[in-house]
């Protein structure tokens, strides 16, 4: 680099050498000290969750983008420094993409499913009220619910039980990182599908539906039980008295009978048969009671749909959740016909 000639008023002329190289920034000695002091010192942090079911794709990613940028740079004209965007994979790997132009041409060729992403801004804000720029970052957690785990894939941690936006927002400026925190919630309730009131009815009440299914099993089979033994003792008085009403039948025949009745036991094997009836009865309702418990507690599930895996994943998924709300209905009317024909066989094969 060739030598630059500096001229100063308090000296006829000076020679600096820029061979090593110089940054020279618009600040005097004390707003330097300033502009260093916020840019390296500790912010403000304000965080806010939301929780929901979605469905975002690459695109959503990007309008996160342009609605900050956009509001800040008009509003507040501050200065991009680094936009970055990290994906993370069912395999536990992940993948930082530094820039929007970078986000805009992903293109994720592994067979993997995306389980969550960050999205980070640093900007250099100058406000109204201040003489310097100061740093400014914003950071958005995404996560979806119900990740599907393989056996040779790694534990992870963020994944939790629902869909979930974490806005965290390390500030300078209490009323802009309000202000920008609403912006997000805005944008972030928009995309939040919205809530189905009966298959969240079921799920939060699960537990009770499947200890009455439980109940109407055992009073359908109790019912029947106590019929068949009505039916029984009626058959057994109506055998007994049609003997004993015999004309030609002395007195020491008729205890001959009713001995002979009694040591055979069949009230007491009749009575068997019936305990055991209720014992199955029983441990068909408990099954039946974990049945529909499973079926009824199925959440929906969140999606960051950005490669094609993620696409198939998703397809799959809800397949499969409209199968299990279809065996939902299906067991509750199961159990209520398995009763009956239980009832029906066990008053069959007893008589």
């Amino acid at each position: 680099m060739k030598e630059i000639k500096i001229k100063h008023d308090s000296q006829p002329e000076e020679i600096h050498d820029f061979t090593k190289g110089y940054l020279t920034l618009p600040f005097d000695e004390g707003q330097f000290g300033d502009f260093i002091t916020n840019l390296l010192g500790l912010p403000q942090t304000l965080q806010k969750k939301i929780q929901g079911n979605f469905e975002l794709h690459l695109k959503d990613l990007q309008n996160f983008y342009n609605l900050v940028n956009q509001r800040i740079e008009q509003q507040n004209k501050g200065k991009l420094i680094q936009f970055r965007t990290t994906l993370y994979f069912s395999d536990g790997s992940s993948v930082t993409l530094g820039g929007i132009t970078e986000l805009e041409t992903y293109n994720e060729i592994k067979p993997i499913t995306c389980v969550a992403a960050v999205l980070t801004w640093d900007y250099l804000i100058l406000f109204a009220d201040k003489t310097v720029p100061e740093k400014q970052t914003i950071e958005l957690l995404i996560t979806i619910s119900n990740y599907e785990k393989k056996a040779n894939e790694p534990s992870l941690d963020y994944i939790g039980d629902i869909g979930e936006f974490v806005l965290t927002i390390s500030h300078t400026a209490r009323s802009w990182a309000y202000d920008i925190e609403h912006l997000f919630s805005n944008q972030i309730n928009s995309l939040i599908n919205p809530v189905n009131k009966l298959k969240n009815f079921i799920r939060i009440n699960s537990a009770r539906i499947s200890v009455g299914v439980l109940i109407v099993y055992l009073i359908i089979s109790l019912a029947g039980a106590i019929s068949a033994i009505k039916f029984f003792n009626l058959k057994q008085v109506d055998y007994v008295n049609e003997f004993m009403n015999r004309e030609n039948i002395d007195i020491s025949q008729k205890i001959n009978f009713l001995s002979t009745y009694i040591a055979n036991g069949q009230s007491a094997q009749y009575y068997f048969k019936v305990a055991i009836f209720i014992l199955i009865s029983i441990i068909i309702s408990i099954t039946f009671l974990v049945w529909v418990s499973n079926l009824a507690e199925s959440k929906e599930p969140s999606f960051l749909v950005v490669t094609r895996q993620s696409k198939k994943y998703r397809d799959r998924i809800c397949k499969k959740l409209e199968r299990k709300w279809l065996w939902f209905s299906f067991s509750i009317v199961i159990s209520i016909i398995t009763s009956l024909i239980a009832n029906f066989i066990f008053t069959y094969l007893i008589k």
